[in-house]
């Protein structure tokens, strides 16, 4: 297991997009299972804090400006997030570690079947793993039947 990455957004980069609170850094820590995004909140009381599973990530998009970026991540059931106030090579390095944790956590369960004899059995696994993704919220019910059909028909 690899150790969480810590980015920091840069104030002045912020200041660009109207964010003058000095002590308000965006932070995005890249764990081996989740993306977290803190904030501090206007009132400098506490931090917002958002936990993403990469399992959720459908896309992470990065808007260059002529200074710095803004990076867009989007996740299932959940609206997309902004994080402004970093570098163009920061946000590159984010999308890079993002993409790879994402790739890693969903390219092994719903691979293509290649033919066994134990065809049956896999496929049976592969309809609990699914039912269990429902039963966690992880997909829903379209998304299961979609992924049912493609299974059965392999």
């Amino acid at each position: 297991m690899s150790s969480p990455v810590e980015f920091e957004s840069s104030y002045f980069l912020r200041v660009l997009k109207g964010d003058f609170h000095p002590f308000t850094p965006n932070i995005i820590v890249v764990d081996h299972d989740s993306i977290e995004y803190k904030r501090r909140n206007w009132h400098m009381i506490s931090s917002d804090t958002e936990n993403l599973n990469f399992r959720n990530i459908t896309g992470i998009t990065i808007d260059n400006h002529i200074f710095g970026s803004t990076i867009k991540i989007k996740s299932s059931g959940n609206d997309p997030i902004f994080v402004h106030g970093f570098w163009k090579s920061e946000a590159e390095r984010i999308k890079e570690l993002c993409s790879k944790k994402t790739r890693e956590t969903t390219s092994h369960s719903f691979s293509n079947p290649t033919p066994s004899s134990n065809n049956n059995l896999r496929i049976a696994d592969e309809l609990k793993k699914l039912k269990e993704l429902i039963d966690q919220g992880v997909i829903n019910q379209e998304e299961f039947d979609s992924l049912k059909r493609k299974l059965m028909n392999s």
